[in-house]
């Protein structure tokens, strides 16, 4: 008989780093999406021009 011991633990490794791979880009994705704000806000209306700046 042959001798498996160790046989899967190199798969499990790469299937694990492949799944935090994944979820690390897909978390740095989502939270880039919700983060983009425009540095400059302007408003023309009745009262003239608005000008904001975060």
């Amino acid at each position: 008989m042959s001798d498996n011991n160790g046989s899967g633990k190199g798969i499990y490794f790469i299937v694990g780093a492949l799944v935090i791979a994944v979820l690390g880009l897909g978390y740095m994705y989502f939270t880039g999406q919700s983060a983009d704000e425009p540095d400059l806000s302007i408003e023309v209306d009745d009262n003239g021009l608005d000008v904001d700046s975060n």
